[in-house]
């Protein structure tokens, strides 16, 4: 996330690009910024846009839920229209030509650390190749007090998978991984909820196992990152 006056960055690593993901990244990145932005645009990723049509741009409803729960509005970059996404695209190229080279890291957590740590050190305290000025200065002295108040209330951002089959070995598949369940539970059908720590197992309304989210990061694979744009 990139904020488009001051250039002032954030920077995360997550291994999903499901909506989920996303809007916990965002969360993560309002809290960083300690506000919000009057108007957020987005390249066209589908957890925000469904499709341009010669009606206008439908948007995802469960991110437009989250958006008017945090009192921003939402904008996406026309299809083809470059221009339009500079201070996305920019930012992504920076972090690839500066931080990625040469990176070592034993899982994402240490990557995220690394990520924090170059972010705050060098990204947002070096002067802009664009602007002349220094992100994190311009951010606090002028950009910040234009921010609105990030609201406190508490917005759902698990992702959610239903009609899921038990395994003759009673697992549960998920996001490429398995998770056991008790043996009574095979061929039945479950719904799954997750954040970033958990993976919570239901049928019905009960839940019936958790367990700790697996991960296959490390510094052989390379994570995604999900990446918006506000503009105050």
């Amino acid at each position: 996330m990139a904020l488009c006056h001051s250039r002032y960055l954030y920077l995360e690593f997550c291994l999903s690009q499901s909506l989920g993901s996303l809007l916990r990244r965002m969360e993560h990145g309002l809290r960083f910024f300690g506000g919000t932005t009057h108007v957020d645009i987005f390249d066209n990723m589908k957890t925000v846009v469904l499709q341009h049509n010669h009606k206008g741009t439908l948007f995802n409803t469960g991110f437009l839920s989250y958006a008017a729960s945090r009192g921003f509005a939402v904008k996406a970059c026309n299809v083809k229209a470059g221009n339009e996404k500079g201070r996305v695209e920019r930012p992504i190229g920076f972090v690839r030509e500066r931080f990625w080279p040469g990176r070592r890291f034993a899982d994402l957590m240490d990557l995220n650390s690394q990520a924090m740590q170059w972010r705050d050190d060098f990204a947002n305290n070096r002067v802009h190749e664009e602007t002349g000025k220094v992100p994190a200065l311009v951010f606090e002295h002028t950009e910040k007090a234009a921010l609105n108040p990030l609201p406190t209330t508490a917005f759902n951002t698990d992702e959610v998978e239903g009609g899921i089959t038990v395994t003759k070995s009673f697992r549960v598949r998920f996001d490429k991984n398995l998770y056991s369940v008790p043996p009574t539970l095979v061929s039945q059908r479950v719904v799954v909820r997750a954040d970033d720590a958990r993976v919570c197992i239901f049928l019905g309304d009960k839940e019936i196992a958790t367990h700790a989210r697996r991960s296959t990061c490390s510094s052989s694979t390379g994570p995604t990152s999900t990446v918006a744009s506000p503009r105050t």
